[in-house]
């Protein structure tokens, strides 16, 4: 069988519930080309749909369970805190690695959860968690030096952050589409330098914009204002536009040895409500406050109203959003923060359950694996889950009456591996995923369920996107049921390298032409797995850096 070179361009949060109708309309020519001339389907993406650990299985080929990612932050060993994960966390080889042990050169560029960058066959630019440009983030080192003299300023990220506030819509669209530039010019540079067999870049901009300006694109959005909506209601079009018309003159540059992907790890879609998954749980008697004067004056405030949120929220009526940084949690930062209620002022000693991370996740403190964990293992923890899940299932929204939760899991239905027991052991998906697990606060408002009023206003789906396009895929052909973890066995397969045995992601041989169906040939042997302990790979500084970005972004608290 023939063997190609692989061109992987990541648009991050991109979603068929949009391109659908914007292609069928030729607003975006090169999509609709690239579904015509190609395979292209929807891509199932992990639970939860998260970034951190829906790219790490996209890097992998494995389930959650297995390379040890479940979201942006994990709980640190012997402690109730967290801190945010990084490369050195995910416990399986990623596909660059796997190729450059296979003498294949590789050009991995902006990927989300590359920070810090490995050795590999190749250059390497991490993207999402990189702390700052000061952070060592290239492979080579010396790579950054050379890449900055292509561009005036690299930006890691643009911070949808800046869109929550009327005031910083207009200067978060000059920042987004700088970044995309400047992306660009990169990216074109690292093509002219390198004899790359792999390549792959990612541009958050379609992810960033959606989570911004999703309310002034839709009508029925909580948050929409049709004034505002008449400057900023096509401003989610023109960003996939001016993607649309860049892969337009990448098409015309690629060679027939060359094979196309597009994809994103997750999909998009409008943002309504929060679920404050730790005030549901204190609310059935599951997590419990301590009892001291100081915890008891700040749960008196914290019924009163006096909560991050609420506060931010009236900053923000008020035009001082800019003071959220002393209003929020965080470590060492806060002038308010020991008045606001957390898990610090949890009394583990008499709690079950808590919820850590985004979307819907659930642990129960659990003796000999939480620090002061009190559930044992067995019966008791199977019946306490299965309460808690019976009870999740009728958690209704006061508003509607309507039940709000549509999936709920016991983490071993959906993952499998050697990191199963750092899992969250109940997970679950709200209805339509409009409504969300929100992880940006531990406590950030009294209420269980409540309407977003301001900030963040779009958020992921399950089903991301994939295209291919190249001499091996068939045309015109719609594949159902892929999922996030097949596109490494693909591109292992389509450039001749063994697929392990031990992927948990399959070949897309819909998408092939049948004489590149010969996929059984390919799977052998397994993936060398690698040493993950509760690593100390981030300064002080660094991890105040991440933690600023993801609580931008309305990750953590």
């Amino acid at each position: 069988m023939k063997t190609h070179k692989v061109m992987v361009i990541g648009l991050d949060g991109a979603t068929f519930d949009l391109i659908r109708p914007w292609a069928a309309s030729d607003r975006l020519p090169t999509l609709r080309r690239l579904m015509a001339e190609g395979a292209f389907g929807e891509l199932r993406s992990t639970i939860p749909p998260m970034t951190g650990p829906a790219w790490t299985s996209f890097m992998t080929g494995k389930n959650p369970g297995k390379h040890g990612i479940y979201d942006w932050i994990y709980r640190r060993q012997d402690s109730y805190d967290v801190s945010p994960v990084t490369a050195k966390h995910c416990a399986e080889p990623a596909l660059w690695s796997l190729l450059s042990g296979a003498g294949k050169r590789v050009c991995v560029y902006n990927v989300p959860m590359t920070y810090p960058p490995e050795a590999v066959n190749g250059v390497m630019i991490a993207g999402m968690l990189t702390p700052s440009v000061r952070s060592p983030f290239t492979y080579p080192p010396d790579l950054y030096q050379e890449m900055t003299q292509q561009i005036d300023e690299y930006i890691l990220y643009p911070d949808p952050g800046q869109a929550y506030s009327d005031s910083g819509v207009d200067a978060f669209l000059k920042r987004l589409y700088k970044t995309a530039e400047n992306r660009l010019k990169v990216l074109r540079f690292l093509r002219s330098k390198e004899e790359w067999d792999f390549l792959t870049v990612v541009f958050n901009g379609t992810d960033a914009v959606q989570h911004a300006l999703w309310k002034y694109m839709s009508p029925e959005h909580p948050q929409h204002d049709p004034a505002k909506a008449a400057k900023y209601g096509n401003a989610i079009l023109q960003f996939y536009q001016y993607m649309d018309a860049w892969l337009a003159e990448l098409l015309e540059d690629l060679d027939e040895d060359t094979l196309l992907m597009i994809m994103s790890d997750h999909g998009a879609g409008p943002f309504r409500k929060f679920i404050h998954v730790n005030n549901w749980l204190r609310q059935e008697g599951w997590l419990q406050l301590k009892g001291d004067a100081q915890t008891r004056i700040k749960a008196a405030l914290f019924r009163a109203g006096f909560a991050p949120m609420k506060l931010y929220n009236l900053l923000m009526r008020l035009g001082l959003g800019a003071l959220k940084r002393e209003v929020v949690r965080g470590k060492g930062q806060g002038l308010l923060k020991t008045l606001f209620l957390s898990l610090g002022d949890v009394d583990w000693s008499r709690t079950v359950a808590y919820s850590l991370g985004n979307i819907g996740q659930i642990y129960l403190n659990v003796r000999g694996r939480e620090p002061q964990g009190i559930v044992e293992r067995g019966m008791a923890y199977e019946a306490l889950r299965s309460q808690i899940m019976t009870r999740l299932a009728d958690l209704r929204d006061p508003e509607t009456g309507e039940r709000v939760i549509e999936e709920i899991y016991r983490r071993e239905e959906i993952y499998a591996g050697r990191h199963l027991d750092q899992a969250p052991d109940i997970l679950f998906l709200p209805k339509n995923l409009e409504y969300f697990g929100f992880g940006e606060y531990e406590f950030g408002s009294n209420e269980v369920i409540e309407k977003v009023n301001r900030g963040i206003s779009g958020t992921h789906r399950m089903n991301g996107i994939f295209m291919l396009k190249g001499q091996p895929i068939r045309r015109g052909v719609e594949v159902k049921g892929a999922a996030i973890i097949d596109l490494a066995p693909t591109i292992l397969y389509l450039m001749g390298v063994p697929v392990a045995e031990d992927m948990d992601g399959r070949v897309i041989v819909e998408a092939l032409k049948p004489e590149y169906t010969d996929v059984d040939s390919l799977r052998q042997g397994k993936t060398t797995t690698k040493p993950v302990s509760d690593l100390e790979v981030l300064s002080p500084e660094e991890e105040s850096q991440i933690v600023e970005r993801l609580r931008g972004l309305g990750y953590v608290g």
